[in-house]
């Protein structure tokens, strides 16, 4: 307990640290460094693609060397991270200090449910991850007190403290999270990626979340965009965060606790069905009745998704591979992420509308993928029974 204890609290220092910095981010480049919009764009880009786009490649470094070492590294880079941004001045130096801090998210994300998965009874698994979730969005909450806060001093103080939040974390986790208990076989950088690449139903899965990713991060760009249409002023954006975090607080445990009656996939695919309907609700509102409507109904898909995709990845990941296969779901991310930040600012200017129909098609798309997995599954389990 006493591991899972730390990585929790690592999950709510970590969240509070990167949501109290990175959406001021874009405004001191901006702002203070009156550089353009476009490259703040970039930066943000780059960072996300280096961390989800890499974390595969991490994860099996940390089942080849130690879980341990991979999370404090990370953390420690991704601190380093933070501290530099405050002395960055040209495009090239932001662009470096945000590639340092996407591969300290790639070493620590991937290792650290890994971690999480071998500290954690089979049992316990999907109880713990519906924790880690509501730990993480209490984390964003406080992290909105600390931004504003820190948004009154310099940036070079929000630089200091989330990056010391990081670093000093990093530190302690390689000082008190114990080693002996993470320790499994390990497994070259060859056997890793043969397990991965053989697992063909792992990989389809990885690919049916790419819709779920791609509405995801809706919430980051063009939902505040659409909110601040409905609501007649972007002051109250902020809100949107505040009710998100509330419901996954207050419901995501026994939500949580209540879909342990059906299977992990229909969980997931009903989960998607409705993220897919909500976003379209968000995009059709023009008052605030159907806009809150709309987002709390996506909120509810999230909170049936994310965790419960968490713990099929810990159910179906061999013990000795956890970080391996954690890291490939994150390439998901990447790709769905990517494109819905890519694509999701342009089409909203331009073809609002549009917008939101790929959402919810992404979502009717994704839902049908998980389908056919229950299905392949199934017949894949009939199959070895059969052979038996």
């Amino acid at each position: 307990m006493k591991a899972i204890r730390l990585l929790l609290v690592n999950s709510f220092l970590m969240n509070v640290s990167f949501f109290a910095f990175i959406p001021f981010l874009s405004a001191y480049i901006t702002g203070n460094l009156a550089l353009s919009a476009g490259i703040a764009g970039v930066v943000l880009m780059l960072r996300q693609l280096t961390q989800q786009g890499t974390s595969f490649l991490s994860g099996i470094l940390g089942d080849r060397f130690d879980y341990r070492l991979m999370i404090s590294i990370g953390m420690i880079l991704r601190g380093a991270g933070f501290l530099l941004f405050a002395f960055c001045t040209t495009p090239f130096e932001l662009i470096t200090a945000a590639i340092i801090t996407g591969i300290g998210g790639s070493l620590f994300e991937p290792t650290s449910k890994a971690a999480l998965t071998i500290f954690t009874p089979s049992k316990k698994r999907g109880d713990i991850f519906s924790l880690d979730k509501i730990v993480r969005h209490s984390g964003i909450i406080c992290a909105g007190i600390l931004g504003g806060i820190l948004l009154q001093l310099d940036f070079f103080y929000s630089s200091l403290v989330c990056g010391g939040i990081f670093i000093i974390s990093g530190i302690l986790t390689f000082l008190i999270l114990p080693n002996e208990k993470v320790a499994v076989p390990k497994q070259s950088f060859a056997d890793s990626w043969k397990k991965v690449k053989s697992d063909r139903l792992f990989i389809f899965f990885t690919i049916s979340m790419i819709g779920f990713w791609f509405m995801f991060m809706q919430l980051y760009l063009t939902i505040p965009l659409h909110a601040a249409k409905v609501f007649n002023h972007s002051s109250y954006v902020s809100s949107l965060f505040i009710v998100y975090g509330i419901i996954v607080v207050f419901f995501q445990y026994p939500l949580q606790k209540w879909t342990k009656r059906f299977q992990r996939l229909s969980v997931i695919k009903i989960g998607m069905s409705i993220m897919g309907a909500g976003i379209l609700l968000v995009g059709l509102s023009d008052n605030f009745l159907l806009f809150w409507i709309g987002f709390c109904t996506y909120a509810v898909g999230i909170m049936l998704v994310e965790p419960t995709s968490y713990e099929y990845t810990a159910d179906i990941a061999p013990p000795q591979f956890s970080a391996s296969y954690f890291g490939f779901s994150l390439l998901a991310m990447a790709i769905g992420g990517g494109i819905s930040q890519g694509a999701g600012g342009w089409l909203f200017e331009h073809m609002p509308q549009v917008n939101w129909m790929i959402g919810a098609l992404a979502g009717i798309f994704s839902a049908l993928c998980i389908h056919v997995l229950q299905w392949r599954r199934s017949k894949y389990v009939s199959l070895n029974e059969v052979s038996r």
